[in-house]
């Protein structure tokens, strides 16, 4: 689902499931010049909170030293997005932030 979204807006697919011991990034794409590491949250219900509050710090901090792993010492522009997704909801709610900074 977040996939086909972010296809729809135009950006090309580089990588899914990109992982390593360390980690893993859900989607490695590319957004015109620059380079995004998606972090993919995604709720079945709606018990223990939103997508958006299980995208922590800890968590962002993991997507970025994975972004420097995938990059392996190349200089290129780069972001981290995150896209929640509650398929509880009819139809299900999907919402992409970018930039996300934490």
């Amino acid at each position: 689902m977040a996939l086909n979204f972010l296809l729809s807006k135009g950006y090309t697919l580089l990588s899914r499931n990109f992982n390593t011991r360390f980690g893993e990034i859900d989607l490695v794409m590319k957004d015109k010049d620059e380079m995004v590491f998606v972090e993919v949250k995604t709720k079945k219900g709606p018990l223990f909170g939103t997508p958006e509050e299980m995208f922590t710090r800890r968590k962002y901090r993991k997507v970025k030293n994975m972004g420097i792993l995938y990059l392996n010492g190349r200089e290129t522009k780069c972001r981290i997005d995150m896209v929640a997704i509650d398929l509880w909801l009819s139809p299900p709610s999907l919402r992409h932030y970018q930039n996300v900074v934490l």
